[in-house]
C-alpha cells in the first residue's frame, strides 16, 4: 500500500480521510501541531509527525519516504488576506518544495476549493476548463495555492480537487444548519432567487481522493503569471444532484424530524449581519466565521459544479443518496452530543 502523509489530519476532512485510508490498510503519517489533539489518529494506527506549515524542515522530515501526500491543511477564515496567504499559499509552497526535495517525489494531491474557481453562472455548472474568477480573499488564496503547487509540477506529480460545500460526521460548519432547523425551525436564504449549490459528503470526497492519488491526471507546470493548461490535473466533485440553497434546510430538517421555515431575506440584511460580525471579530482579533468574506460568497449567483470529468476518468459515484447522508450526519451529531 502507498505510504501516505496527510496534512490537516486533525480537521474535519483530514480526520475522515485518515480513517478511510486506515480502513484500506494504507500506512499513514500525519503532520500535526499538537500530539495530544491528534491522539485519536494514533489510535487508528497513524504515525504522528510534529510540524507546521511555516516550518519547511519539519515538513520535509514528514514527507520523507512517502508515496502520496494529501495536502489538506490551510486556513478557512482569517482577519485579513495576509493570513490567508501565509497559511494557504506559503504553506502549500512549502509542502510542494518538500515533495520536490525527495529523491523520488511523492504524488501530491491538493484539496483546494470551488471558491478558487469562483461562483457559477445561472444554469451553467462550473467546469475545470472555465476561467477562474474567485470573489473572496479565501478563494483567491486557494487559487494562488494551486498555482504555487503547479509551478513545481515538472518535478512533483500534482493533482487538485475543488470540492464545493462538504458535510458529514465531525463537520462543525454544517452543524449550525442542523442546530437552526432543530431549535428554531428556520433556514435563512440570502436573496429571493432560488440559486443552485453543489455539495458533497465527506466519505465520497475521501474515496475520490484515493482514486486521484492512485490514477488521477496530473497537472502541468504553471509559469509565474499563473498560466497553464487550466483543466489538466484538476477535478470538481459533487453529490448525485444539485440543490437549491433552500433545500439544504429541508434536508437537514428531515434528518432531525423538523419542518423548518425556509425564509428568503434581502441580501442587504446578510451584508449588515456579516459587517457586524466582522467588526466584532476584528475587535476581538478572532476571525469571523460568517464575516464579510463569507458574505461575498453567500450572495453570489450560485455555486454549482460539474463532476463529469471525475466520473468519466475515475469512475466516481456518490455512495449514498443525499437524504441518507444527511440522516447519518444528524445521527453522528446526536451520538457525540453535538445536537
Amino acid at each position: 500500500m502507498p505510504r501516505t502523509l496527510v496534512t490537516g489530519a486533525t480537521g474535519f476532512v483530514g480526520s475522515n480521510l485518515v480513517a478511510h485510508l486506515r480502513k484500506q490498510d494504507w500506512p499513514v503519517r500525519c503532520l500535526v501541531r499538537d500530539k495530544d489533539r491528534a491522539a485519536p489518529l494514533e489510535k487508528l494506527g497513524a504515525q504522528l509527525a510534529l510540524g507546521t506549515l511555516d516550518d519547511p524542515q519539519s515538513i520535509e522530515l514528514a514527507v520523507a519516504e512517502t508515496d502520496v501526500v494529501f495536502h489538506l491543511a490551510g486556513r478557512i477564515r482569517a482577519l485579513n488576506s495576509q493570513e490567508f496567504t501565509k497559511d494557504n499559499v506559503d504553506g502549500t509552497r512549502h509542502v510542494a518544495e518538500a515533495c520536490a526535495a525527495q529523491k523520488k517525489p511523492p504524488v501530491m494531491v491538493l484539496v483546494s476549493s470551488m471558491a478558487a474557481g469562483g461562483p457559477s453562472r445561472p444554469g451553467t455548472p462550473r467546469r475545470e476548463s472555465d476561467t477562474d474568477r474567485p470573489i473572496s480573499d479565501y478563494g483567491r488564496s486557494k487559487l494562488a495555492a494551486e498555482r504555487a503547487a503547479t509551478r513545481l509540477a515538472d518535478e512533483v506529480p500534482v493533482s487538485i480537487i475543488r470540492p464545493p460545500i462538504i458535510f458529514g460526521p465531525a463537520d462543525r460548519a454544517s452543524l449550525t444548519l442542523f442546530q437552526w432547523v432543530k431549535s428554531l425551525r428556520l433556514h435563512l436564504v440570502p436573496g429571493f432567487r432560488k440559486f443552485p449549490v453543489s455539495i458533497v459528503h465527506v466519505a465520497d470526497l475521501c474515496e475520490a481522493l484515493v482514486r486521484i492519488a492512485e490514477r488521477g491526471e496530473r497537472a502541468v507546470a504553471a509559469v509565474p503569471n499563473g498560466s497553464s493548461d487550466n483543466a489538466k490535473g484538476k477535478y470538481y466533485i459533487a453529490a448525485e444532484r444539485t440543490l437549491k440553497y433552500g433545500e439544504l434546510g429541508t434536508l437537514a430538517g428531515q434528518a432531525v424530524g423538523r419542518s423548518p421555515l425556509v425564509l428568503p431575506l434581502p441580501k442587504s440584511m446578510f451584508w449588515l449581519m456579516g459587517g457586524a460580525i466582522e467588526i466584532v471579530g476584528q475587535i476581538r482579533r478572532r476571525p469571523a466565521a460568517f464575516g464579510i468574506d463569507k458574505i461575498r460568497e453567500a450572495v453570489a449567483p450560485g455555486w454549482e459544479c460539474s463532476d463529469e470529468k471525475l466520473r468519466r476518468e475515475l469512475g466516481y459515484q456518490p455512495a449514498l443518496p443525499l437524504e441518507q447522508n444527511f440522516a447519518e450526519t444528524a445521527t453522528w451529531y446526536r451520538e457525540h452530543g453535538w445536537l
